[in-house]
């Protein structure tokens, strides 16, 4: 089957910004791909001009400098699960592109594809809100920062303005005792959608209260949502069991979950009151057991 589409691989940002302003809404970016050829083979979406920034030397860079780690948008999940920097800096996100699909997926799909894409599953997106990212947006009037928990709107919506493209996403540096997790829950442990997954972080005082904790949740509601209550439960606190299971209450009670084909909104519900609490054991260490590890 023949698709009437030019295909372009601009060689420079500008070159790209410059055909994406020509083609206008009939033009598209390619970078995996994972997701774009199953909509344009599906009919969903049918650009006149593709632009394959998959080796664009921009949005292909992990680099560490001046305190933050810059991932490109076109850089492939099997690169993050590889990257000993992306490890040391964000874990959770070496956890999370791990259990995505197969491994013939990782090998093309991309971040700024996964994230663009705009899943309420997605599984980058929560590790990479817990750690308070950024996406780098550049197009015709110049570069502009969003954070990520603004940057994606809904369900297949973004903030991004036509002719931008997703550069690079931005994670700030943490402390180096920082704890993190990543938990997906899905209905067989390989190439599944997630029905809900989470992420968390926490800084620990040496006298064992929070110093501060973030706790997302995907899946759970129409993007990637921070449980501002759980989390305020627990910051400035030294928890112990009792207090975790208040949070993962809370957390259950925050989010705005669906029913549809992979579970129904109130057992998202229970799933997210269950995980939540198993999370928060492991990175408190203030399990019911007493036991927790060190991401």
């Amino acid at each position: 089957m023949a698709f009437p589409f030019d295909y372009v691989r601009p060689r420079s940002l500008e070159d790209l910004l410059g055909g994406l302003r020509q083609a206008g809404s009939e033009g598209a970016v390619l970078a995996g791909g994972t997701d774009l050829h199953v909509k344009i083979r599906a009919g969903k979406t049918q650009p006149r001009v593709l632009f394959d920034i998959s080796e664009l030397e921009p949005c292909r860079r992990i680099v560490e400098k001046e305190g933050k780690l810059r991932i490109g948008a076109a850089v492939r999940m099997a690169e993050i699960a590889a990257s000993a920097t992306i490890q040391r800096i964000v874990p959770s996100l070496v956890t999370a592109v791990t259990q995505m699909s197969s491994r013939q997926i990782r090998n093309r799909a991309t971040l700024g594809g996964n994230i663009v894409t705009a899943s309420p599953a997605a599984d980058a997106v929560p590790p990479l809100v817990a750690a308070d990212a950024t996406v780098t947006l550049v197009g015709a009037e110049g570069q502009r920062e969003v954070a990520l928990s603004e940057f994606i709107l809904g369900p297949g919506k973004t903030g991004l303005g036509v002719g931008e493209v997703v550069a690079e996403v931005v994670v700030p540096a943490a402390r180096a005792d920082r704890r993190s997790r990543f938990i997906k829950v899905g209905r067989r442990k390989a190439q599944a959608i997630s029905i809900i997954n989470l992420a968390g972080c926490i800084d620990m005082e040496t006298d064992g209260r929070v110093h501060d904790i973030r706790i997302v949740l995907g899946a759970a509601a129409p993007t990637a949502m921070r449980a501002y209550q759980a989390e305020q439960a627990l910051r400035g606190r030294t928890p112990g069991p009792e207090d975790l299971r208040e949070a993962a209450a809370l957390a259950a009670q925050e989010c705005r979950p669906i029913s549809d084909i992979r579970a129904t909104a109130a057992g998202r519900r229970l799933l997210v009151e269950a995980w939540t609490l198993r999370m928060l054991q492991e990175l408190s260490g203030a399990g019911d057991d007493g036991r927790g590890a060190d991401t």
